[in-house]
């Protein structure tokens, strides 16, 4: 739904842009997507302006009509203008990569001055997202001012010794691509100096206007200042302190990198769990004197070791303290570790509410319901909440509580270690894994349904025939799902209790351990093998695009976080805390713009002058006139496969597939060309048996087979051939000739004689 308000809010926000013209194209796309005019859609499209924006904002409405009315076509209507949008995109980024990827962060004053990056990830666009133009942009935000040829390692190295960072390579523009020209580019620019040179030209009507578009988008967008420069004579001492405010300048840009916070974050992420496991396994101890039998810990040989260590030591001591194992000795106060974490995890609470209040959405129910929409996010909430549980049990005086708040916080660790997930998928080998063990997840969970039903139908029944009737208990279940969950990893414990019963109950669980096996761990197993390669082939070739989509919400995650990792977090939030406050009080404008600049950082889209805005719309619409002149003339999807900035992730088997498919459509499209060519022949012959008689002949018209081997394919071509060849030959020598009755006698006779000689 906030997809959709978002729509209508940037309807709204065109108004006060069109409040001197109106757009009636633009006005009229609008009406025929929202009213759902299927027919005028690509009419209305191709006479407007802004054809990629335009492509996104259908493809935003058409989806979310299809969520809501459950209808094929809506999706079918969001992929065609998706796939215009891609198509213009990827021409447009082969003509000029430097000024493509400026339009998709420029502002377009038509449309709320949205962007393209903005409206795919609202229309949720993965192939437009996928192409190596946006990759790019997303690149340049991943990196920040850090220029890309700069080593992974030594951006690593430069976050452990922080001073290299200011000896890097940094560039100062927001969006910095690679200035290589390519073949087309070197084309373009020999020919426009072969036209300026030449002087015998005078009309330059029979160019194309395309080449020309081209060709003004190649030298407009980027036009530079040659005038001459004017140089100052400056100290030593000038030149020492511009050098120092440069280095300390790039140690900023170094730390306000997402790809800097995201290692930053990896590092205290780690020293978090490292220290929370060390709490739990070696010093979380109970601040009062509690039963030794209640929290059930395990008679292991360290424990005892350490019982019989702390009597020897505590001479003073009573019998009772001497026999506590060392994992429920009293201490006075909680460790030092304990106020570290609490502290830590305080310091992620204000993390996470800064990012529910810095939300989109206008209403707090829609940001509640988009906070609450990642996953990563109900997984934050739970387990914070969990370890202030945990925290707090342990503080009360009581046995039970201790032994819950132990629960509590060892559950916590492990949310907080399958929060590392999250962090690892922005790596390129692990991020598409990971989207593939979220889709299993989704199997495994129907799985696990009917494996219940079976579970319980074996289970209840086997324990009440091998146990008979028992006296109600809450540990019953568990016994339960214990004898009959186990068997199907082959822990067969379950037949010493009835293996020397022959009696009519030992038969009964015998029979049913023989169904239940032959079942659970011959057909149920198999079966989830078959949909997790199901669902992992169906994922092949698409895991990359949904693996970058997911990974610029990560990338625009960090850009939005402060540049100090947790729990030194605390104080960018106090400094924000700060900004707002005076802002509010003092009413600065300083202050006012130092603060809006700290909390719109996540933008990140630029205002380019008129000049540059209209080439690039120029060329826009040129190559969106030529895309819809080809998708009108072959009325199909424009696009199957386009060049992607990805790792094809495929199995040998999957590309003799993909070969053996494109091998058929071959051999289809051979025999329907065959089927036409013979068609034609047949009118042909038709035609020469009309003028010539019945005496021509045709070889049999035969059909190739997909399954024929090709030897016998061969043969039957070749065998008609020869005997079509001998036979021509003896009709050619001893058919006798027919003679008309309408033609002289004396012409018959010497048509014989020729004949035999």
């Amino acid at each position: 739904m906030h997809k959709i308000a978002y729509f209508y809010f940037l309807i709204k926000s065109t108004a006060a842009h069109a409040n001197s013209h109106m757009d009636v194209d633009k006005e009229l796309f609008l009406w025929s997507v929202i009213t759902g005019q299927r027919d005028l859609n690509f009419l209305f499209w191709a006479r407007g302006k802004n054809k990629i924006c335009a492509a996104l904002i259908a493809v935003i409405v058409y989806r979310h009509l299809a969520h809501k009315n459950n209808d094929v076509r809506y999706n079918q209507s969001a992929n065609e203008f998706e796939n215009l949008a891609v198509e213009i995109l990827d021409r447009f980024y082969q003509i000029n990569a430097r000024a493509c990827t400026k339009a998709i962060i420029r502002q377009i004053p038509a449309y709320g001055n949205a962007t393209w990056l903005e409206l795919a990830i609202k229309a949720e666009a993965k192939q437009f997202i996928a192409q190596r133009a946006v990759q790019d942009v997303i690149n340049n935000i991943w990196f920040g001012f850090i220029d890309q040829r700069e080593n992974q390692m030594t951006i690593i190295f430069s976050t452990v010794m922080l001073w290299y960072s200011g000896f890097l390579r940094y560039h100062d523009e927001l969006v910095k691509t690679n200035d290589q020209s390519t073949f087309l580019d070197d084309s373009l620019n020999k020919s426009n100096l072969l036209e300026r040179n030449s002087t015998l030209k005078t009309t330059r009507s029979i160019e194309k206007p395309t080449d020309d578009i081209r060709l003004r988008l190649m030298h407009g967008v980027a036009d530079q200042d040659h005038s001459p420069v004017g140089f100052v004579d400056v100290g030593c001492f000038e030149t020492a302190r511009s050098k120092v405010m440069k280095y300390f300048g790039n140690i900023l840009r170094f730390l306000r990198a997402p790809y800097v916070k995201y290692l930053y974050s990896l590092y205290c992420h780690m020293a978090f769990l490292i220290l929370f496991s060390y709490l739990i396994l070696c010093d979380f101890f109970p601040l009062y004197d509690i039963d030794v039998a209640t929290c059930g810990l395990s008679n292991d040989p360290g424990n005892t070791e350490n019982t019989t260590k702390t009597h020897l030591s505590n001479k003073n001591g009573t019998e009772l303290k001497a026999t506590i194992p060392y994992g429920l000795q009293k201490h006075d106060q909680p460790a030092i570790q304990e106020y570290i974490l609490l502290i830590w995890v305080s310091t992620l609470l204000c993390e996470e509410l800064r990012q529910f209040f810095s939300g989109e959405a206008q209403s707090v129910r829609n940001k509640i319901s988009a906070y609450f929409g990642v996953f990563w996010n109900q997984l934050d909430v739970v387990a914070i909440l969990l370890f202030y549980v945990g925290f707090a049990l342990r503080l009360l005086p009581s046995a039970e509580c201790f032994c819950a708040a132990r629960i509590a916080l060892s559950v916590d660790l492990t949310l907080w270690f399958m929060r590392t997930l999250n962090i690892f998928a922005a790596i390129k080998r692990l991020g598409p894994k990971l989207v593939m063990i979220g889709e299993m997840v989704h199997d495994l969970k129907f799985f696990m349904l009917m494996l219940t039903v079976f579970i319980l139908g074996f289970g209840v029944s086997s324990y009440s025939l091998i146990h008979g009737t028992k006296e109600f208990s809450w540990h019953l279940p568990r016994e339960i799902i214990n004898l009959a969950y186990w068997q199907m990893f082959g822990e067969l414990n379950s037949l010493d209790t009835f293996e020397n019963n022959y009696r009519a109950n030992g038969y009964a669980v015998f029979i049913l351990l023989v169904v239940y096996m032959a079942i659970v761990s011959i057909l149920l197993v198999n079966l989830l093998i078959a949909m997790l390669s199901n669902t992992f082939d169906r994922l092949q070739t698409d895991t990359d695009r949904i693996w970058k989509f997911q990974r610029y919400e990560l990338i625009c995650e960090y850009l939005s976080r402060p540049s100090l990792p947790p729990p030194l977090i605390l104080f960018s939030h106090l400094w924000r805390f700060g900004l707002y406050i005076l802002s509010r009080c003092i009413g600065s404008p300083w202050l006012n713009a130092l603060y809006d600049q700290h909390t719109k950082r996540t933008k990140y889209e630029i205002a380019l002058d008129e000049k540059s805005a209209t080439n690039i719309e120029i060329a826009e619409d040129a190559l969106g006139d030529e895309v819809y002149y080809n998708f009108s003339k072959h009325g199909l999807q424009l696009i199957e496969e386009h060049e992607l900035d990805e790792e094809q992730i495929a199995s040998p088997q999957e590309g003799m597939l993909k070969k053996i498919r494109a091998l058929e459509n071959r051999v289809q499209l051979i025999g329907d060309q065959q089927n036409q060519v013979l068609d034609y022949l047949d009118c042909l012959m038709e035609g020469m048996k009309k003028m010539g008689g019945d005496s021509i002949r045709m070889p049999d018209r035969r059909h190739l087979e997909l399954d024929e081997p090709i030897e016998d394919t061969m043969n039957h071509i070749g065998h008609p051939r020869r005997e079509l060849r001998r036979e021509s030959l003896i009709d050619e020598v001893y058919t006798p000739i027919v003679i008309p009755s309408n033609v002289a006698p004396t012409t018959s006779i010497s048509s014989s004689q020729s004949a035999k000689t």
